[in-house]
């Protein structure tokens, strides 16, 4: 093989590697700016109709969220991974947005509407709780909000339903100041999730604690779930709701 060859060889295997790196980078890696600004711009030129743009919008908006929850699972969603997802997120909606428009135009309202439904729904709800997009950011016909309170022994707790966000709310007395307390949430695999579990326990943040009442403390956890959702609150392992959202 010529020298000029061997170069246009090595050439073509570093970038198939630099390629396939970024491929697997996050917000925060070096290569991720090669992922959003080469990569997926390069996928998007196989994108040959407003639909399969469109979707291929929804596809990099789904991504956003997965590089979130994959963040926030390893710790590493701080402000600035955030701000960059959300501006990424942000212009694949608008994108997606457009095209859909584009095929209301063209007369395809059933293409339009399919893919309208994905953005309002399951992309909506995981941008909201995940912190990249508000209500406000979203469009079309909001649900009306469900609520119910719950009453406990250390307060009462509040479950309110809109928009495909569940969010657990209330305040619970604290028998000394050094008690906390936490709300672990569980969903299931399925989306929305057809099941949620609120598991609010207290800890000792010390060994030794005066003994007067600690003041009261805030709760709220929010998570994405289906309308008509099994939802469990458990409290200090007693169960205090278990039931749907009428």
């Amino acid at each position: 093989m010529k020298p000029m060859g061997v170069i246009l060889t090595l050439i073509v295997l570093v970038a198939a590697g630099f390629t396939l790196g970024a491929e697997r980078s996050m917000p925060g890696d070096a290569l991720y700016p090669v992922k959003v600004g080469v990569n997926e711009k390069v996928q998007g030129w196989f994108a040959v109709s407003n639909k399969a743009e469109s979707e291929h919008a929804v596809t990099l908006a789904a991504r956003r969220l997965e590089e979130a929850e994959k963040l926030r699972a390893q710790g590493r969603l701080n402000e600035e991974a955030r701000a960059q997802l959300q501006n990424e997120f942000n212009a694949d909606i608008a994108l997606a947005r457009k095209e859909i428009e584009e095929l209301e135009t063209e007369g395809r309202s059933d293409d339009a509407a399919s893919i309208r439904a994905e953005l309002d729904g399951s992309i909506r709800a995981r941008g909201i709780a995940l912190g990249l997009i508000t209500t406000g950011q979203t469009s079309g016909t909001e649900d009306q909000e469900k609520t119910v309170t719950v009453k406990t022994d250390q307060g009462d707790l509040a479950l309110a339903y809109k928009n495909d966000i569940l969010t657990l709310s209330g305040t619970l007395m604290r028998s000394t100041p050094c008690i906390n307390w936490n709300v672990d949430t569980t969903i299931t695999k399925d989306k929305p999730p057809s099941n949620v579990t609120f598991a609010i326990t207290s800890k000792s943040t010390a060994e030794v604690c005066i003994q007067v009442l600690g003041t009261p403390q805030e709760i709220k956890a929010s998570t994405e779930a289906a309308q008509n959702a099994n939802i469990q609150i458990t409290l200090n392992g007693k169960i205090v709701f278990n039931g749907k959202l009428q």
